[in-house]
């Protein structure tokens, strides 16, 4: 893999939105479908209840059946939605299925998003809540709930179909006396605020912009500002949100001071704990900033048994390590972390600068660091 997510002008923070340019061949429509299918059988099993939503013509079904894979045939994300749409007498107007924190039930989707979102790392920083994914399958001439605002930057890539997004960069437009109701996200735990009565139609003229992305483009725009979806023709969109505390958070990113070598201190690494609050200790947080703020998902093989002779380095994903405490090295990669020996460093440290496709040898001492790093699939063995 050695696409990007991350449009360098991402990093500018007098951008408050735009439609921009990404490529990561292995962000595809099926890799993000199947990430979808195993969240609605994470959510049917009882476990993680905010998973996902389904609304057909603005009410929730929670029939798991109706769900993308519910009923045991093998569908494509268009064959689903024209059945879901079919099931309504003269056929529904509106369905979205919408399925978040997609990283957290697919592996494959979760080692994507690490590599395609590294860069991020180095150009932009960590943002103080979770990086999450969602996705957004349907047709609707404006998003459940309406024109709302979250506190969470947002990276929308339109997979297939159509997609725009309207936005309102300050609470001026509004109309005196317009009900504002406010919420809070399950999973980034921060505000949201959402204008109920208001019909998109009536303030359309008022838009500061609308973003309309075209093909292989995403639309980018910060936190706080208000904004609504409507699908010119049905889509499957992904969304990366990137939690940043609250609507107008005066330090909503912080720098992640790391270089080539993959070594953060730990000093470093007590400020983001403080910063962010989302780990308890050192190498927890190691382990979250190599995911990229992501909570994801283990791996679904075993660990391999017998150590490499060499390895290949096989994604873009950051290779991170720290000092501990007992005179050891704490690695992570793609959110796992482990002790391994002092004696090791300096090998961790050249093949954390290493590019995508180099081979490398596994010096005496460092084998059971390489087959940790098979396992988690930062490199194959070669």
């Amino acid at each position: 893999m050695r696409g990007t997510l991350i449009n360098p002008a991402i990093g500018d923070r007098n951008v408050h939105w735009m439609v921009c340019d990404w490529d990561l061949a292995e962000l595809d429509q099926d890799l993000v479908w199947q990430a979808g299918l195993a969240a609605a059988r994470a959510r049917a099993s009882g476990e993680f209840t905010d998973a996902l939503k389904l609304l057909v013509d603005g009410s929730f079904v929670p029939d798991p059946a109706a769900w993308p894979g519910g009923s045991g045939a093998a569908e494509s994300p268009w064959q689903w939605l024209d059945r879901t749409v079919r099931s309504v007498e003269g056929e529904a107007e509106a369905v979205l299925y919408y399925a978040r924190g997609l990283q957290e039930y697919h592996r494959g989707l979760f080692e994507v998003l690490v590599g395609g979102l590294a860069p991020l790392l180095t150009t932009v920083g960590l943002p103080r809540g979770y990086i999450e994914s969602e996705l957004f399958l349907g047709r609707y001439s404006a998003t459940p709930g309406g024109i709302h605002r979250e506190g969470c930057t947002n990276l929308h890539m339109v997979l297939q179909g159509k997609k725009v997004m309207h936005l309102w960069n300050t609470s001026d437009w509004i109309p005196r006396g317009t009900d504002v109701r406010a919420d809070t996200d399950p999973l980034g735990n921060v505000e949201e605020e959402y204008l109920p009565d208001l019909a998109v139609a009536d303030v359309e003229h008022l838009t500061t912009t609308t973003l309309r992305p075209g093909a292989g483009q995403a639309m980018f725009w910060r936190s706080g500002i208000w904004h609504v979806g409507d699908t010119p023709e049905p889509s499957l969109s992904f969304n990366v949100a990137m939690y940043t505390g609250s609507f107008n958070n005066p330090r909503p990113w912080t720098e992640v001071p790391v270089g080539p070598d993959g070594q953060l201190g730990r000093e470093w690494l007590a400020e983001y704990r403080a910063f962010a609050g989302l780990a308890e200790d050192d190498a927890a947080a190691l382990a979250l900033v190599s995911a990229i703020g992501m909570r994801g998902i283990a791996p679904q093989d075993p660990e391999p048994g017998l150590p490499p002779a060499a390895i290949r380095r096989r994604t873009p994903a950051p290779l991170l390590w720290t000092p501990g405490d007992d005179g050891s090295l704490l690695v992570a990669t793609h959110g796992a972390v482990r002790s391994f020996p002092a004696g090791t460093r300096d090998w961790v440290a050249d093949l954390a600068g290493r590019s995508v496709g180099d081979t490398v040898q596994v010096p005496a001492g460092a084998g059971d660091l390489a087959r940790w790093l098979a396992w988690q699939s930062f490199a194959d063995a070669a």
